[in-house]
């Protein structure tokens, strides 16, 4: 008669671990992962990533204002959350556009005084948006 306990036991829980097993797959497969965004990382993979006659105009500090500025532009139109914020999802789709990216970015260069050229500006932010596509933090260009 105990074994017969001890088999239901060992059935129980392996319905019980099975069950659990079941859930949590389906969610992780279901669910993206967070991407999780290292300045430090941003600002040594964008600058390794420019074209040398770029890389000779700017240091890393201009990389990481610019990274900076574009990080911060893309806070305001709700796609990205600074540390210690929960992303708040959007109902539709948000697109972000280049051109508009690089006008925030442009306008926050003229605001903090920096010596960078429009060009070096807009390699900057393009190779920064494929930073955060090869991350996960950007979906497919649409």
């Amino acid at each position: 008669m105990g074994w017969l306990f001890l088999v239901l036991g060992a059935v129980v829980v392996f319905a019980i671990a099975a069950a659990f097993v079941g859930t949590e797959t389906f969610r992780l497969r279901h669910e993206p992962p967070a991407a999780i965004f290292d300045l430090d990382e941003a600002v040594h993979d964008v600058g390794d990533r420019l074209p040398e006659a770029v890389q000779a105009r700017l240091s890393y500090d201009d990389v990481r204002a610019l990274i900076l500025a574009g990080l911060e532009h893309l806070h305001e139109v709700g796609v990205t959350a600074m540390p210690g914020e929960d992303l708040a999802v959007p109902e539709d789709d948000v697109v972000v556009d280049d051109d508009h990216a690089l006008a925030a970015v442009l306008a926050a260069v003229e605001e903090r005084g920096l010596d960078v050229t429009d060009e070096d500006a807009a390699v900057v932010i393009a190779r920064l948006l494929d930073h955060l596509a090869d991350i996960g933090a950007l979906g497919p260009r649409a």
